[in-house]
């Protein structure tokens, strides 16, 4: 599990005594202390020194740090069950991997991705325990670098360690430890999402890759009404969409645009689910064409460009002043995320509605099998 990424430095810590590991050609080198070290790269070598600034190694490839005692390491005052491996990133920068067991692992992802629930929710809390166990071992080994299998960020799931841990989750994965969803024997992509806005999709309406059985648009009956997101709005000038789309298209062409004015925004297809699948934007000497997901990175929001669209689920709303010219663009949207397998506001509802973990995994992803692994 890559933890950090491009740090300058990692400070190491815990409560108990833990093991420094020193490689350097296939060389072993033991250290144990009680008291927090400091591991940076100097010109693509590991060092580590005390808190002190005593250098105890030099010129490493590789540090692991194993726990002695059954209490977390800390990375730059972070607790994490299991172990840290830490390799040079370039010249100046830090990997920081940490090798943790699955059900531990469990433990720090389903509270950033769910949120803080209630004991009549348990049972969409077990099914997002399923669905996160199946989406890590579905990838494991997927990046090339042989390092480590997921990143602890919103590109595979949130990872936050033991910071976020509590009670009703550790119940929940203790209730369904092992268990996984299956299609034909192999594990299913557990694509999951916050609010669909009434409806989920396929995956091929969503993103370019081919459609899978037991991923499919579903609606939520209303599921996910009560979600914060499952309405919102934003409002942009003509000159704010024209940058947003400015930017977007000089990231994707690898050359610096510049638009002439919009005179018009037309949605010409959509999902089953109500996404948007083809919008097309005109300017006053050209045609640009955004297709499915990707709607949601070339406008970003009004209120920060640094983050995309809730959803490409909207509808627009163009206000013209008397020449015909643009002023406003509304996007009147419904739901959070893209929309692809299971709705966790939807799965938080059905539980309090009553329906456990298994029908709420069945509904979302049709005709999967659920198997208890171990």
């Amino acid at each position: 599990m890559l933890i950090e990424t491009g740090a300058r430095e990692a400070v190491i810590s815990s409560e108990a005594t833990f093991t420094i590991e020193c490689l350097l050609n296939q060389t072993q080198t033991l250290y144990r202390s009680s008291r927090p070290v400091r591991i940076t790269n100097q010109a693509g070598r590991l060092q580590v020194a005390n808190r002190d600034g005593f250098l105890l190694e030099e010129g490493l490839e590789e540090i692991n740090i194993l726990p002695q005692q059954p209490k977390p390491l800390r990375v730059n005052d972070r607790p994490y069950r299991g172990l840290f491996k830490i390799v040079p990133q370039g010249q100046g920068e830090l990997e920081v991997v940490n090798v943790v067991a699955m059900e531990e692992y469990l433990r720090g992802v389903i509270p950033p991705e769910l949120g803080k629930r209630e004991r009549n929710e348990l049972e969409a809390i077990k099914a997002q325990a399923v669905a996160a166990r199946t989406y890590a071992l579905r990838h494991l080994g997927q990046y090339s670098n042989g390092r480590y299998d997921l990143k602890g960020d919103i590109m595979d799931q949130v990872y936050e360690g033991v910071a976020v841990e509590y009670d009703l989750v550790d119940k929940a994965i203790r209730e369904t430890t092992g268990w996984v969803a299956m299609y034909n024997d192999e594990f299913i992509q557990a694509y999951y999402h916050s609010t669909s806005g009434g409806m989920t999709d396929a995956i091929g309406d969503v993103w370019d890759r081919n459609d899978l059985p037991y991923l499919q648009a579903v609606s939520d009956s209303g599921a996910s009404s009560w979600s914060k997101y499952y309405r919102w709005q934003e409002h942009f000038s003509e000159p704010q969409l024209r940058q947003r789309l400015e930017r977007y298209l000089s990231a994707e062409r690898g050359v610096e645009l510049r638009l002439d004015p919009i005179t018009d925004l037309e949605i010409i297809r959509r999902s089953p689910g109500g996404r948007v699948m083809e919008l097309v934007v005109r300017t006053k000497s050209d045609v640009h064409r955004l297709y499915k997901d990707k709607v949601r990175w070339a406008f970003r929001r009004s209120s920060n460009p640094d983050l995309i669209l809730p959803s490409a689920r909207f509808d627009l709303d163009i206000l013209r002043d008397p020449e015909g010219n643009i002023v406003r663009v509304t996007f009147e949207g419904s739901g959070y995320g893209h929309g692809v397998g299971m709705c966790q506001c939807s799965a938080i509802e059905m539980s309090r509605r009553g329906w456990d973990y298994k029908r709420i995994l069945s509904h979302f992803y049709a005709g999967i099998e659920l198997k208890k692994l171990y």
